[in-house]
């Protein structure tokens, strides 16, 4: 009788004991779950400081060429990629080359991998930066310059806006193609178009934002901001 109740004991405090770490398990898994949630939040969170961060970087170098009595419509945008790139001539001195050392001095980024939703299609995701169309709601027709970061996630284009703005939604630009408002046709197949308010009733006054374009399949998300306003 005492080896029953023994027995009995025993497995009573087996079963607590299984208990006991099932819930651990349980308990530690749900911390995991919350842990690896707040990383990837902060890892947003980074993608779109760096993002505006280098915004602020191309708006400094430009200011700094202005300085230099470098007018808006002399800067050039030639990416270090491009093979005329180190070639001072008359027609595009290294000294209104926005990325060139003699120029801007802009070092030219990559985006953050946690921010490159990519959909496999020309052009590819990154920065742009250039002067080739007119927001509607700057003071005049003259073209104006694009900050751009091209093809983001929707994750870190909420982040982007709530720093901005506030307020996570993201605006839907329509009647014209991404390329064709954000990125110098030079680097497309496209045609520029001005930005107007009928493309983003919700973007007037917004001198960045972070907005999404349709293409037929999903949404492109991508960053403007305004550099110079003409």
């Amino acid at each position: 009788m005492n080896t029953q109740n023994g027995n009995a004991f025993l497995y009573i405090l087996i079963a607590v004991i299984l208990f006991g770490v099932l819930t651990f398990t349980l308990s530690k898994s749900g911390n995991q779950d919350d842990s690896i949630d707040e990383l990837d939040t902060g890892r947003v969170s980074i993608a779109a400081n760096e993002i505006l961060a280098y915004a602020t970087s191309s708006s400094n170098s430009i200011t700094q060429m202005q300085a230099s009595s470098i007018t808006n419509d002399k800067l050039d945008f030639m990416l270090p990629s491009d093979t005329d790139f180190n070639n001072d001539t008359a027609l595009r001195p290294n000294m209104y080359k926005v990325f060139h050392p003699a120029g801007g001095g802009l070092n030219y980024k990559t985006l953050p991998k946690q921010a490159i939703e990519d959909d496999g299609s020309a052009p590819d995701p990154g920065y742009y930066i250039g002067r080739f169309n007119s927001v509607e709601w700057t003071p005049s027709v003259t073209p104006d310059i694009l900050f751009v970061a091209y093809e983001l996630t929707k994750t870190v284009c909420e982040s982007l806006n709530t720093k901005l703005v506030g307020d996570s939604t993201i605006p839907a630009v329509t009647g014209e193609t991404s390329e064709n408002l954000f990125i110098d046709d030079q680097l497309h197949s496209g045609t520029n178009a001005d930005f107007n308010i009928s493309n983003c009733a919700v973007c007037e006054e917004k001198p960045a934002l972070c907005i999404s374009v349709s293409h037929g399949i999903d949404d492109k998300y991508i960053f403007y901001s305004i550099l110079e306003a003409e």
